[in-house]
């Protein structure tokens, strides 16, 4: 599951984004392009080696954590500027004289900014098929698809982000000025303080009740021992 911190219009408030196999990328300085990470993984996640053997034996056995220590490795990028003509100092001749005839120049920069949005995962985008041949929507798990864990991941919705950032982007940066903070639980945490929280929410309420019933006993004792007295 990929996920985003940039706070970037196209990932803004998107729930998590559904990649079985994706690579990761690694961005390269180049003069003048301005790189925003739209996706990334986890802050515990490893990398493999390709070729790489999967077998789906890896999903018996507790994953080792100690495997899982990078964090946030990018998975989607996005790139705006002036890019360079990738021809740069790789036309022939034959070529100039042909542009020369058609009075057309060649351009080894852009005049104006441009964005190019990179994906290490084109099935991202795919639709799954079940197994009655079946289309499923776009960000369906086909494996836990019809079960109690069917869960929509936000594939769609970061596809037409990314789309209408590309043709119009002052209306997606309108549409996107709200926040709204996911508080999401780290899963870590949670099961190594489970048992303290656990004894905390059952155990505190309980002593408060008998703390309060034990003051009021005592209370209600010494005002009744007063007017004895009295009497």
């Amino acid at each position: 599951l990929l996920s985003s911190y940039s706070g970037h219009p196209i990932a803004k408030n998107l729930n998590a984004v559904l990649s079985i196999f994706p690579n990761s990328i690694d961005t390269v300085e180049a003069e003048g392009i301005r790189k925003t990470i739209l996706l990334h993984s986890s802050r515990n996640a490893r990398t493999i080696s390709t070729p790489a053997l999967i077998s789906g034996r890896e999903n018996v056995n507790a994953p080792e954590d100690e495997k899982f220590k990078k964090p946030f490795i990018p998975a989607a990028v996005l790139l705006e500027g002036k890019f360079s003509s990738l021809f740069t100092n790789r036309l022939t001749q034959t070529i100039q004289d042909s542009l020369a005839a058609y009075q057309v120049r060649f351009k080894p920069v852009c005049d104006e900014d441009n964005q190019i949005i990179v994906v290490g995962d084109g099935d991202m985008v795919l639709n799954a098929v079940s197994r009655g041949d079946q289309p499923i929507a776009m960000g369906m798990n086909p494996f836990t698809f019809g079960t109690q864990r069917e869960f929509p991941f936000a594939n769609r919705d970061f596809l037409l982000n990314c789309l209408e950032y590309l043709v119009n982007e002052q209306n997606l940066m309108e549409a996107k000025s709200k926040d709204y903070v996911a508080r999401l639980l780290d899963t870590k945490k949670v099961n190594a303080e489970k048992q303290t929280w656990t004894i905390l929410n059952l155990a505190v309420p309980v002593l408060l009740v008998v703390l309060f019933g034990l003051i009021f006993q005592w209370l209600r004792k010494r005002r009744y021992a007063q007017k004895m007295k009295q009497q």
